[in-house]
């Protein structure tokens, strides 16, 4: 069982004073012949006790606790301040200094290795970021040679390798804003974001492929209209694959609703089953579509939506129990949406 530092040193000082109460006792009855042949009376044994053991030992007991006491807690205190240094630089992203807020020599090497740790995670965070900006750029140049390839060939060929690509290409345009999203610096200078806004323009971009597929698709506002600081873009894409998730979802002559609001919180209900905590765990995590629809698709979309919505401090959430279907939530809405079962 793991006890705290306070507690053991507690333990000690018990132990301690166990053991040195019976030390100073045999060496003061030895000096004053409590274990002789002719002991002097318990009364005067007792006085003598008590005054060269038990006052003396309790007093130095007493600072001794004292003084660790204090000395914990302002040890605790500099722990303290350095572990909210440590979460606020996990929630920017970026490494931890150890050297910014000295601790105690012996916690420092522990502080050190996690400054090293810290340090190496986010230059490999940066490499990957880096890779996948460079990938994205690069694929999009043999995308666009294979789309005038296309058009050389019969249409009745070309329709269905046509829309193989087109998903290729939104995909890879994903890729790119999930990575312009997570750049401090580029979000830093974004104008609010207008969720409202962004969540009717979804809607009516999808409408008609929504009747084409004989569904329909409304928008509704809910509240005062919600702002974040981000790239509409990023934000605009991961609503859009809700959407059309969405639409796949919904049986032939239901309703998809992308419903904006109340404050920062984008909501996309569907005419299907619904998706549990779990189940939408599984399919962010595994990038598994959620309709489970043939058609070859690369499976990305919820996978990047929630981190888009990561980036700009937000969670994807499923909207069960309540409703069928999966909301963007950003902020403190996270928390005041999150479902209740």
């Amino acid at each position: 069982m793991t006890r705290s530092i306070s507690g053991q040193i507690a333990i000690g000082l018990a132990v301690a004073g166990t053991v040195s109460a019976g030390v100073l006792v045999a060496l003061v009855g030895h000096q004053y012949g409590f274990f002789s042949e002719h002991p002097p009376p318990a009364a005067a044994t007792w006085v003598e006790i008590v005054d060269h053991v038990l006052i003396p030992l309790s007093v130095f007991l007493l600072l001794f606790g004292l003084g660790a006491f204090l000395v914990l807690r302002h040890v605790a205190r500099r722990l303290k301040a350095a572990t909210g240094e440590v979460v606020a630089a996990a929630e920017r992203l970026e490494s931890y200094d150890a050297g910014a807020n000295p601790l105690p020599t012996e916690i420092e090497p522990f502080a050190k290795a996690v400054s090293q740790l810290t340090t190496k995670l986010e230059a490999y965070a940066r490499r990957q970021e880096a890779f996948a900006v460079d990938a994205a750029h690069e694929l999009k140049t043999p995308l666009a040679v294979l789309a005038l390839e296309l058009d050389k060939l019969p249409e009745q060929d070309a329709a269905r390798l046509r829309k193989q690509l087109n998903a290729m290409t939104g995909m890879v345009e994903q890729f790119l804003l999930l990575a312009r999203s997570q750049s401090e610096e580029s979000l830093a200078k974004q104008p609010p974001v207008d969720l409202h806004a962004v969540a009717r323009r979804v809607a009516a971009e999808l409408a008609p492929a929504a009747v084409a597929d004989g569904k329909t698709i409304a928008f509704q506002q809910e509240g005062t209209p919600g702002r974040i600081t981000g790239l509409a873009e990023a934000i605009a894409a991961a609503v859009r694959t809700l959407a059309v998730n969405a639409i796949r979802a919904t049986p032939e002559g239901g309703e998809v609703i992308i419903e904006a609001g109340p404050g920062p919180v984008v909501s996309v209900y569907d005419g299907g089953d619904g998706l549990s905590s779990d189940a939408l765990d599984a399919l962010k995590a595994r990038g598994v579509r959620a309709d489970r629809a043939p058609g070859g698709a690369a499976g990305l979309g919820l996978a990047i939506a929630d981190r888009i919505a990561e980036a700009h401090g937000g969670e994807l959430q499923t909207a069960m129990p309540d409703r069928a279907g999966v909301r963007l939530c950003f902020a403190a809405a996270c928390n005041q949406k999150a479902p209740s079962g």
